[in-house]
């Protein structure tokens, strides 16, 4: 079976948000959706403060519905947007 490094890219309400509780949060909905093994979650710089969370997970491609997982992940409390940012092919 295919794997794919996906990125979500969860964008916060604003600059004061607390950003750790959204990673901890969006890790265990990838999770929950069946990632495998390590995941990442990073901040990326936007603008004037502002900083977007991105959730690095694994997915078996056949029967995955990326969008799905971005969606739950946008219903995030203080989580304005969530979407499917990358999709890397895993080699191996």
């Amino acid at each position: 079976m295919a794997k794919a490094i996906i990125t979500f890219k969860l964008m916060p309400e604003s600059p004061e948000v607390d950003l750790e509780p959204i990673k901890e949060k969006a890790l265990a909905i990838a999770r929950e959706n069946k990632s495998i093994g390590e995941m990442q979650a990073k901040e990326e710089p936007i603008a004037f403060g502002l900083k977007a969370v991105l959730i690095l997970a694994m997915f078996e491609i056949e029967g995955a519905d990326f969008d799905v997982i971005a969606q739950k992940m946008g219903e995030i409390e203080h989580v304005q947007s969530s979407e499917v940012a990358k999709m890397d092919l895993a080699l191996g």
